[in-house]
C-alpha cells in the first residue's frame, strides 16, 4: 500500500525511464544535463502545475472546529509544442546528429528515430567516440498525454479569523528503491463578511499555499552502467496565490478562481558511473568514471483560472474542476468534510 501511495504522488513516467536517460551521460556532464533537461522538461512542468492544484473545492471556510480530509488527483495536459524539442548542435559541446530527425520527441512525445554521436577529447589529444539512440517518449501510452499527480491533505477551521489552515504531509518514507516526503501548508481566508455577502449563497476567499516534495530514487539495481551510489534526487517547491468565489446551492456547488503559480524543481543524478568509449582511429575501448554527472533545474510559473463544481452529499463531497494555465489541468477528488 505504501508503494502504491508513493507511485501515485510521484511522477512515475520519469522513474521508469531512468535507465534510458543514463545513456545521456556518455556525452559528458554538461551536455548530459542539457539533453536531460530538454527530454524531461514536460514531465517536470506538468508535475509542478499539478502540485499547485487541488487546494480547495469551495470558497467557504469551516466553522469553529470544522475540518476536512481530501484526496486529490490531477492530470496536467502537455501542449503539443512541448512533445518535441529541436536539436541544435551549437547548444552542445560534444554531441552531433548522426541520423534521423533533428526534431526529437521528449519523454511526453512519441517514438524517436534519432541517433546522436558523442565525441569527447581526452587529455592525450585523441577522441573518445560513442553513438546512442534517443529513447522513445511515453505520451502515446498515457490518457490525454497528461502528467499525473496526487495529494492528500487536511483542512481545519481556525476560530476567530474565518480561515482554514490546510496541511499536506507525508513523512519521509518509502521502499528500498524509492523514498519520498511531502510538506505543504496553505491558508484560505474568507472575505465574505468583509464584503458583506456572508448572508448570501455566494462566498469569496483568498488562498496562499506552498508545497515541498523531496524524493530519492535508487537506480543502482536497474542501471546499465557499473558504479556506486547511483541515484536520482528530486526537490520541488511550488507556490500558488488565488482569489476564489463559489455559489452554494446546497446539493451542488459551483466555484471558480483566478491566481498565479510559481514552482521550481531540482533534479540531480548522483553517484559514480563507468562509461565505455572507443578511441578514434584505434578501435580500442577505454573506460572512464564520472561522479554526480547531472544537475538540472526546471521552472513553471504563470497566471491561472479555474472553474469547477462540487456535489455535497452530507459530509461526503465529490468535486472536479478544470484549470486554464500553460499546462491545462483536470482535477478531481473526494472529501470528507465536517463543518
Amino acid at each position: 500500500m505504501k508503494k502504491l501511495i508513493l507511485l501515485l504522488i510521484l511522477f512515475t513516467p520519469f522513474l521508469g525511464k531512468s535507465q534510458d536517460i543514463e545513456q545521456f551521460l556518455l556525452a559528458g556532464t554538461e551536455d548530459a544535463s542539457k539533453l536531460t533537461e530538454n527530454y524531461v522538461n514536460p514531465v517536470a512542468k506538468g508535475f509542478m502545475y499539478g502540485l499547485n492544484n487541488g487546494w480547495y473545492s469551495t470558497a467557504r471556510t469551516h466553522k469553529k472546529l470544522g475540518f476536512d480530509i481530501t484526496l486529490v488527483a490531477n492530470l496536467a495536459k502537455v501542449p503539443s509544442a512541448d512533445e518535441v524539442f529541436q536539436f541544435v548542435a551549437s547548444d552542445y559541446s560534444n554531441i552531433t546528429l548522426v541520423s534521423g530527425s533533428s526534431e526529437i520527441q521528449t519523454l511526453m512525445g512519441g517514438e524517436n528515430n534519432t541517433t546522436l554521436a558523442a565525441r569527447i577529447e581526452t587529455d592525450m589529444g585523441d577522441f573518445k567516440l560513442t553513438n546512442f539512440t534517443m529513447p522513445d517518449g511515453i505520451g502515446d501510452d498515457l490518457p490525454m498525454n497528461a502528467v499525473p499527480s496526487a495529494t492528500l491533505q487536511i483542512g481545519v477551521g481556525i476560530p476567530g479569523i474565518n480561515s482554514d489552515l490546510k496541511v499536506r504531509y507525508l513523512p519521509k518514507t518509502g521502499t528500498s528503491e524509492l523514498e519520498i516526503g511531502m510538506f505543504g501548508i496553505g491558508l484560505q481566508k474568507s472575505l465574505s463578511k468583509m464584503l458583506k455577502i456572508d448572508k448570501t449563497p455566494v462566498d469569496v476567499s483568498a488562498l496562499i499555499a506552498y508545497t515541498q516534495l523531496t524524493s530519492e530514487y535508487d537506480i543502482q539495481e536497474d542501471s546499465g552502467l557499473n558504479g556506486t551510489g547511483q541515484k536520482m534526487e528530486f526537490k520541488t517547491n511550488a507556490y500558488t496565490f488565488q482569489a476564489i468565489a463559489s455559489v452554494n446551492l446546497k446539493l451542488i456547488e459551483f466555484y471558480g478562481a483566478v491566481g498565479y503559480n510559481t514552482a521550481k524543481m531540482d533534479v540531480d543524478i548522483k553517484g559514480t558511473y563507468e562509461l565505455e568509449y572507443t578511441l578514434e582511429g584505434t578501435g580500442s575501448s577505454i573506460t572512464e568514471t564520472i561522479e554526480d554527472p547531472v544537475s538540472v533545474d526546471f521552472d513553471a510559473s504563470g497566471v491561472r483560472a479555474t472553474i469547477g463544481t462540487r456535489l455535497n452529499l452530507g459530509f461526503f463531497k465529490i468535486f472536479g474542476d478544470y484549470t486554464i494555465q500553460e499546462y491545462n489541468t483536470i482535477t478531481g477528488g473526494i472529501a470528507f468534510s465536517f463543518r
